[in-house]
């Protein structure tokens, strides 16, 4: 499987994941890349804008992003490439109603109006029920991929190569070129940022914020909970109680009732943030090694920035080992179920 190759490890819950610690980073804004992107768009009704730049150049939400609105983003702007993903929900229900005549079943015609039935397959790029697809990327990274057309492959590594993705070709008036027969032209390395549709209240329109590209990527992100089983996000979220809640508290905020006992103090899993400019690759090893480990892997280095692993990673802390407790797949789970309280879902 693909972390045997990256360490020795398979074991490790979120208990007293107080490996990361608490920073005083601010949980407001969302800064970008280029410094030099001073002219940002601004939120629809003259609101906050939402994004901002800053200093430590990180990409992370102003707000919690919704897996919930981000279908709809999603299956509008992206699922013509990358195709559409039916929870297990959804599939159960849909087996539930099909001897039943066609004009009675809900579901599917719910479905339908979305335009998520028929599904659409994939022509390009990852597998999102899988969640390989992700495990050596940031939310923030994926972000800067989406809005502005490219991202560095590894963050951890300064000579590393830019990937690309494609995005609509813009005219003078801001609206997408088409070709003779009104197909819209992409080209790699532009970004959506100003082109994705959303809709409210019936209409379709460009918002030219961040808040639909995070969604997105979060409707994306969990596809690989969501389609595993019906109660996936529960049992996610069922083994982080019986193993982490003591120290990082019911809700992950780094408050579980033992949590003033420790230093540093237990993370808190609801700081965007730092979930932000953090790969399940790392997690995953800090909940297998604890927190008494002699070095990080390179190739798990490698994934994230030096500036989040000196912010986030306390080499001596009660953060136990979970390798031989349990299983790969729990300790898998518990990395989904840490991430499910960053972003709202099914």
């Amino acid at each position: 499987m693909r972390f045997k190759l990256l360490i020795p490890f398979s074991v490790l819950s979120l208990a007293a994941m107080v490996v990361l610690t608490a920073t005083g980073c601010s949980d407001q804004g969302l800064t970008t890349k280029k410094s030099a992107l001073s002219a940002l768009p601004k939120a629809e009704g003259g609101g906050a804008p939402s994004l901002e730049i800053g200093s430590d150049s990180v990409f992370y939400p102003n707000n919690m992003p919704s897996a919930l609105k981000g279908r709809q983003v999603y299956t509008a702007n992206c699922a013509s490439c990358h195709g559409t993903y039916l929870t297990a929900q959804e599939r159960l229900d849909l087996s539930k109603e099909a001897s039943l005549p066609a004009d009675q079943q809900a579901v599917r015609k719910g479905l339908e109006k979305e335009g998520r039935l028929p599904e659409i397959k994939s022509l390009n790029g990852p597998d999102f029920n899988d969640r390989d697809w992700r495990f050596r990327r940031t939310p923030g990274q994926l972000f800067q991929l989406i809005a502005y057309g490219s991202m560095p492959d590894q963050l951890g590594i300064a000579d590393t190569k830019m990937i690309l993705h494609p995005g609509p070709v813009l005219g003078p008036d801001k609206k997408p070129v088409k070709d003779a027969n009104g197909k819209v032209q992409y080209k790699a390395g532009l970004g959506w940022m100003d082109s994705i549709q959303i809709q409210r209240g019936g209409l379709e329109f460009v918002s030219g914020d961040s808040v639909p590209v995070w969604d997105s990527i979060y409707y994306a992100w969990s596809r690989s909970i969501a389609v595993k089983s019906v109660s996936n996000f529960g049992d996610v979220w069922k083994i982080y109680g019986e193993n982490c809640s003591v120290c990082h508290g019911d809700i992950a905020k780094g408050n579980g009732p033992i949590s003033k006992q420790l230093n540093p103090l237990p993370f808190n899993f609801q700081n965007r943030k730092a979930l932000a400019e953090t790969t399940d690759a790392f997690l995953f090893w800090r909940i297998s090694e604890g927190g008494q480990f002699r070095r990080i892997p390179q190739p798990v280095k490698d994934t994230m920035t030096s500036q989040a692993l000196s912010l986030y990673v306390h080499q001596w802390s009660a953060m136990p080992s979970w390798r031989g407790l349990l299983t790969e797949e729990q300790r898998w789970m518990l990395v989904d179920g840490v991430r499910s309280k960053t972003y709202e879902h099914e």
